[in-house]
């Protein structure tokens, strides 16, 4: 048995030592899917933990949304942005206090604008395609979550690992195979297990480089897979990198995404540059 692989099993079993996703957005995830929730529902969850209220009010009133008045309760925040809009904006919050920042020294305030993006991107190509699927803002969210597993686990090692993919001006993903025998996608595939997140999410995560694999929801797959590219057009890459991840385009065209349409999204991301910023901002406070 090789030295790496020792090193795999003993991530492995660190993952499962990790602490589970707050209870609050498990039953927060839950709601939101019930049809039969309402926002009274959502409103309750979220004013239950004084700490994510606190946080949920500081981003309400940031300029990301720039609303005209400041908004002073959970209940009202939820009536000015709907339902949907509040479910991501509380699930942002969750997994950034969960596994924001860090005294490494791999930028995950950059990831964390690149995951926002890349929801926000996967959400937006469900809806110019028309495809009626679950759970894209939280696959794209947390799609790259592997990467801060790493870094939690192996800071000195993932380091190397990227410096390594800018010095070869390739994926990371290839050179965490090669040191770590797997790479961020498997890894954030079994945190999210952990978590017992939806199998459909834990899928897309696992497959975000790989959609021609995904079986339980392809097209999941295919819409993270297809967000984390356009990101990258607009500017919102992630620091691990050394060049911007391949892309299925054959399957991204038969799955309606053109050239035309991957512009679409890519400018409507970069017009929302300096509020993902000013989100990312808020959170950090």
């Amino acid at each position: 048995m090789s030295k790496n692989r020792v090193r795999i099993e003993s991530a492995v079993a660190q993952i499962h030592e990790l602490p589970t996703l707050p209870a609050v957005l498990g039953r927060i995830l839950s709601t939101a899917a019930d049809p039969e929730a309402s926002a009274l529902d959502l409103g309750k969850l979220i004013s239950a933990d004084q700490s994510l209220s606190a946080a949920v009010l500081r981003l309400v009133n940031s300029a990301y949304y720039g609303f005209f008045r400041q908004i002073r309760s959970v209940t009202q925040a939820i009536v000015m942005l709907g339902f949907l809009e509040a479910r991501n904006l509380t699930l942002t919050a969750t997994a950034f206090r969960s596994l924001g920042v860090s005294d490494s020294s791999y930028d995950r305030i950059q990831l964390w604008r690149h995951a926002l993006a890349t929801a926000m991107a996967a959400e937006r190509c469900a809806r110019i395609t028309r495809s009626s699927v679950t759970g894209c803002f939280e696959a794209g969210l947390l799609h790259d979550i592997g990467k801060v597993v790493f870094d939690m686990l192996f800071p000195n090692e993932f380091l190397m690992v990227a410096k390594q993919a800018h010095k070869s001006a390739c994926e990371v993903s290839e050179k965490e195979r090669l040191f770590f025998e797997i790479d961020h996608s498997e890894v954030g595939g079994l945190l999210a297990e952990h978590w017992n997140l939806p199998e459909t999410v834990v899928e897309a995560i696992r497959c975000h480089h790989t959609p021609e694999n995904a079986v339980l929801d392809p097209r999941l797959s295919i819409l993270v897979c297809v967000a984390n590219h356009i990101t990258y057009q607009a500017g919102f890459g992630e620091s691990s990198n050394g060049c911007a991840p391949g892309y299925p385009k054959e399957l991204a065209e038969s799955y309606g995404f053109t050239l035309a349409v991957i512009e679409e999204i890519s400018r409507d991301i970069l017009h929302h540059q300096e509020k993902i910023n000013d989100f990312i901002s808020s959170l950090e406070d």
